[in-house]
Parts: C-alpha cells; structure tokens; sequence
C-alpha cells in the first residue's frame, strides 16, 4: 500500500492507517477503513483492491474476486487487483482463468515472481508439467536471478525425471543465494531421486543447519541413512523425529523397526529383531500414541521374512497394534461408507466382482506374477476390477493390463479416501497381491471393504492379518503341516506351481560371454537375485564351494545403491575370502539381457532360505539349471517343485548344505551332465508356462464360496 496523489490529507491519513493496519495483520480493521475510502474518487480503485487484499489474506477468495472486479471496473490494468484476481481464480480453482490471466499479465509485470510462481503453480495442479516447464523457463529469460524461479525449474524437471538437469538449475539458485534452505532442501530430494543417498545426506544436513527442528530434514535423513545400509543411525534420527512428535505411532515404531536392507551378519539380524520385539513391546503399552497416515513410514514388515524364522506370531502382533491405533480412522470410513451404501439402488448381479489390489500393476514382477491369473478368468462368470493403490507408476503394461479388465481405479493419496472408494466397490472379492511391500498396505485390508479378501504368492508368507480370509497357494508348495505357518486359511490348489505365468513376453537374443565381459575359461556359477535374498549363512556354502572348485567364477547382480552392495561384498571379504576373490558384479539390466546372462552363467544357484520365485521361471526359459535347498516353507520351495511340475529325471534338488554343495561340485566339474540338465529343462518348461489349470482352480475356489453364481 502506498499513498494515491491527488488525495485529501484525512484521506491520506486514514489509508496510511489502513496500511499500518495491514502489516500488523488486523485485517477486519483495516477492511473497515478501507471500506470508508471507496467513495473517495482518489482512492476507490486502490480501496477496492486493497480489501480483496486482505479478504485473500483472511482465506476469502470469491469476496475477495467482487472487489478485484469493483476496481478493475474503474481501471483494467490496475496491477494490484490484477494480480488479486488471478490469486482468487487460483484459490477456488478456475485454473482455466489463471492461464489466460497470468499471460496477459505478465506481459506487463514480467518481474512478478509471485505470479510466475502461481502460473506454474495452477498448471501443475491440472497436470500440465511440461508446459509448465516451459513457462519456468520463460521466467529464467526474464529474471535470471530469480531463486524462485530456479527451485521451480528444478522442481519441475526432477519429477519428469530429469534428474541430472534439476540438480544443475539447483546447483545455480546455490550459487546465488548461498544460504537458501529451500535450495538445500530440494536438493537432498532429487538427489535421493537419483538413488545418490550419500550426496542427499550431505544436502539435507546443510539444510538441518540452518533448521535444526526440521521434522521433514530429519525424516529425510532417517530414510536415506536406512537406504545405504546404515540402520543404526537410522534409528537415531527417527528417534529424533519421534521426540519432535511424541504422540506419533509411526515415528515411534520407525526408531525400532529400521532393520538392515542386507545384514552384515547373523549377530546384527538377531540384534535389530531383539530391538523390534522391544519397540513393539513398548507400544502396546504406550496409550498416548496416535497414528496419522502423513507421517512418513518405512515398511515395519517386509524385511523379516529374509531372516529364516516363523514371523507369523510377531506379524499378527504388530497388527494387532495397528488394527487397534486403525480404529477410529476405521470408523471414519463405515461412517461415511454407510450413507453411500444406504442409498445405492440394488441391482441384480450374476458375477462374482473381484478386484485386484496393487500398487505394482506396471513394470515389475507382481505383473509377471498376476498377470496370467488377471488376463484368463473366465469373465462370464467374473467381473474385474484391478485397483491400483496410491502412486502407483504409469506405464504401458499397467495400460495393457487396465484393458483387459471391465473396470480400473486408481486410489488417491489419502487413505481415508481411498478406504470409502474401497468399499463403495461393493466388490465380493478383493485379491491383495503383495501386502508388505509398503508401509501402509494394512488398512485397506483393516477396512474389510469386501466380504473375502484374499492374498497369494506375490509376498511368499503369511500377511499376519485376520482380515486377510485366505491364503493361496498350491498342492505342492506346501508341507503337510504348512497350515500353522498362516493366519488365513491356506488354500492348496492343485499342482505345485503358485501362478499362471505367461511365457508370451519371453524372449532373449543369446548374447556371447565377451558382451558381459566374462571369462571365456572358467565354470560361471550365477546368483542373479536381490543381494537383500542372500543370508549371511549362504557365504559359507559359497567359500564351501570356491574352495572345492578353483577354476570358478561367481556371479552376481548388484543392488540399485552402491553402498549396499559394499555391504555385501564387505560382508563376502569376511565370511568367504575365496569366493570374494572371484565374485564378478554385473549392473541392473533390462529383462532380454537378464535372460542372455541367465543363459551364458553354467550354474544358478537358488539362495537359502528365501529362494527364486520369478527368477526360476525366466531360468527355465533360457534351460539354465538352478541348484536348490528345499526347505519346509513356500518361498523355499518354487524351484524344487517347479522342477517335479517339468517332471524331470534327474532335478538339482536337495535337502542340505552339504548335499547343496556337493551337487554344485558335481556340476560344476561335469559338463555332460549340465547338457543333460538343459536339454531336459528347455524340452519340458512348457509344462511350467501358462498354466491355465491353475486360473480355472482359482475360479472354482471362488464359486465355492459364492455357489449362488
């Protein structure tokens, strides 16, 4: 506000208060003062914009648009009520008027970092990122110095994925303002996009400098620190986040449940589970913690299972304490869920509505695992809907899949939300294919927005949840005493294979040794899982086998971030030296290379205790054998009966350690019987693919429990 020539001194006096008023945050006052200037026709146009001023300050915006239109009634290019005007079609949405107002606008007012800001602003909020793009990049022309127009250029190209350029327009708003937060901060987040965790801790510490008190500095700092392999003082910094917000039951469990990505040894698995049955322990007993689903979580259960222990007493205790911190989120949803439910005609239905739930329904194996069951029920007696969870990715394979099915949501952010939109499905079925792999996975299920709900092979254990009805597994899969391992019911399906797996997008170029820069002279025994699969025990089984074999050669595929497979490869140097001394590392590859290295390596081996799943199915293809453990629960026991499925003579199946050893020896030093192996595998893996006994099982279970269809 400053004072209009021309008025009167009680004129000017009374707007200087206004002005004073307004600074000092009393805008009813200053409205009222404002108000008294209108009929003065020195000052009416800057009264008129001014009160839209502060109505927009007070979360007014339509009142505020009546008194932007007032004064630019009296004078279409007044900058003030111009730019009142777009911030008020930006508050109630008409994002449409935005656009074609900040064009004009800024025409004139090219230096308005405010607009600029709000123009970006409204076209990414209606999913216009690359234009919005473009526009940041036009404000750069204008003002190049501009900190703010560099965070959102930056911003922008970081969530197109262009990491590398958003880290360079950072690195310039560094540059220019030396003590930016924003820019320190927003740095640590596309470096963690970037899978660069190191460089993000450094960034996100310059920024806890400068904001010590931080929640989201030190939640980001937890998280990367967890990444990289350092739980403990991952630990330390959600404890931090924890004292920052007491009564937060995810802050909380995340202090105690941060467990190691690749566990240095048996002694640190048995110390992070002792400080996880602690930390659960204390909050059953700790009555002032609340859950808020905007606290940042990381997964509490999914690395349990790569321990070798029977997790289904601890995951139904841990569940049992978030059904109970669920509750009254829970009863948010029925509430609202019975009002929809209440006035929705019926209408007659002769199918069973299944829905499948996931946030992987795109390129990653849950889709290799489920897509076969998804794409060949019988939709005369099925009616599908696939159900992709929050921020879910998008691509052509979830479109693909989206297709073939009669419907497709996709749930929003907000869980509460997306619990009502669950039930208001009225689905009979829901199918959640890999519950455990995000942190929040347990309340969808909690809301019980179906009468069946169902899990199967895409988490190889027991989901721990009463809510989940039944467990799907095959014949063969399972022991005879296999039931005690699950909370739900367990259902055998007939045969020994957990899907229906699609061989239609298997296909591979053989690739000769020299394209991977292998050894041309040495026997190649390959382990082309997650380094996360292999236990600290299987080193043992690996130094067994290196000292046995000296003209051999291991093979393994590296994590995604670097200092994880150091772990590993630390961990390697201590408990297996000769096998560390031949250990090649291949980078993560595309699936048609995976296969043409699956096909030069000798030998795969199938790790302890949590073995190949996907994988087994992708060595069948190329013919590669797999030597396994069969162990006493499924996710030890894909490969063996994968292999009795194929009916072979004479599988590389065995019970031991020492038999595992033994038979990689033998192989390993009898190229005969490797051929023999091939050949059998590649002339019978047919009877692996596309199981379509499997799918029509699956259909009679379901008709069982809904005969009336």
């Amino acid at each position: 506000m400053s004072p209009q020539s021309g008025g009167s001194q009680p004129s000017i006096d009374l707007y200087l208060k206004a002005k004073e008023l307004f600074h000092s945050r009393l805008l009813r006052e200053s409205i009222l003062h404002l108000s008294r200037l209108r009929g003065d026709e020195s000052y009416s146009v800057r009264a008129n914009a001014n009160i839209a001023s502060c109505l927009l300050l007070m979360g007014h915006p339509k009142a505020a648009l009546k008194f932007t239109t007032r004064s630019l009634g009296e004078d279409p290019s007044f900058p003030l009520a111009l730019a009142n005007q777009i911030k008020a079609f930006h508050s109630v949405g008409r994002h449409d008027h935005v656009d074609i107002l900040c064009k004009e606008y800024i025409e004139a007012h090219s230096d308005d970092d405010e607009i600029w800001h709000l123009w970006l602003t409204s076209l990414r909020s209606t999913n216009q990122d690359r234009r919005a793009l473009d526009i940041a990049r036009d404000w750069l022309i204008h003002l190049p110095k501009s900190i703010n127009g560099l965070l959102a250029e930056g911003e922008l190209l970081s969530d197109l994925g262009e990491h590398h350029q958003a880290i360079a327009t950072l690195s310039k708003a560094l540059k220019l303002s030396q003590n930016s937060e924003r820019a320190y901060s927003d740095l640590s987040v596309v470096l963690m996009r970037a899978s660069r965790f190191e460089d993000s801790i450094q960034y996100v510490n310059k920024a806890l400098e400068l904001n010590p008190g931080s929640l989201n500095y030190c939640c980001r700092k937890a998280l990367a620190l967890w990444l990289i392999g350092d739980w403990k003082e991952a630990s330390t910094w959600y404890a931090k986040t924890h004292n920052i917000c007491p009564d937060s039951a995810i802050y909380f469990l995340n202090q105690y449940m941060v467990l190691p990505g690749i566990p240095r040894s048996n002694d640190e698995i048995n110390e992070a589970r002792s400080r996880y049955h602690q930390g659960l322990d204390k909050a059953e007993s700790d009555l002032s913690l609340r859950l808020n689903f905007n606290d940042e979580a990381i997964p509490h259960t999914f690395g349990l299972a790569y321990h070798n222990r029977n997790d289904r007493e601890l995951l139904e205790k841990y569940f049992s304490l978030m059904r109970k911190l669920s509750k009254p989120l829970i009863d948010q949803v029925n509430q609202r869920t019975m009002a929809i439910l209440k006035d929705r005609e019926s209408y007659a239905v002769n199918r069973i509505r299944i829905g499948f739930a996931s946030r992987f329904f795109s390129g990653h194996s849950n889709t290799i695992a489920f897509s076969g069951l998804i794409r060949n029920l019988n939709r005369e007696n099925f009616e599908i809907t696939l159900i992709h969870l929050p921020n879910s990715k998008k691509d052509h394979i979830r479109d693909s899949l989206d297709s073939i099915c009669d419907k497709s949501i996709e749930l929003c952010s907000n869980l509460i939300e997306s619990g009502v939109t669950l039930k208001s499905l009225d689905l009979d079925i829901i199918f959640f294919t890999d519950l455990g792999m995000n942190a929040n996975d347990y309340f969808l299920p909690f809301v019980r927005a179906a009468p069946i709900q169902m899990t199967g092979w895409g988490i190889p254990h027991t989901s721990g949840m009463q809510e989940i009805d039944y467990y799907i597994s095959a014949e063969g899969l399972e022991p005879s005493d296999a039931d005690k391992l699950y909370t739900e019911n367990l259902v055998r399906l007939s045969g020994c294979l957990p899907c229906c797996f699609e061989a239609a997008d298997l296909r591979f170029n053989q690739l000769p040794r020299e394209y991977f820069f292998l050894p041309p002279d040495l026997t190649l025994i390959g382990c082309l899982q997650g380094l996360h699969k292999l236990h600290p025990d299987f080193d043992l089984a690996l130094e067994q086998i290196a000292t046995l074999n000296p003209d051999v050669a291991f093979v393994f595929v590296e994590d995604s971030i670097a200092s994880r497979t150091q772990i590993f490869l630390d961990r390697l140097s201590a408990n297996a030296p000769l096998a560390r001394e031949r250990c090649i590392l291949m980078s993560i590859m595309g699936r048609g290379e995976y296969h043409a290295l699956c096909d030069c390596v000798d030998i795969l081996l199938d790790p302890f205790y949590y073995g190949s799943g996907i994988t087994f199915f992708e060595a069948s293809y190329v013919g590669t054998p797999i030597v396994t453990l069969e162990g006493e629960n499924l996710r030890t026991r894909v490969v063996a009966n994968g292999y009795r499925e194929m009916k072979l003579d004479d599988p590389p199946i065995t019970a031991n350690t020492d038999e595992y050893v033994e038979l990689v020896t033998h192989l390993c030093n009898d190229v005969d019987r490797r051929a023999r192996l091939k050949s059998s595998i590649l002339a019978n893996n047919f009877r692996v693919f596309d199981r379509i006994d499997y799918v029509r099982g699956f259909e009679e279970f379901c008709l069982s429990l809904y005969p009336s269809f």
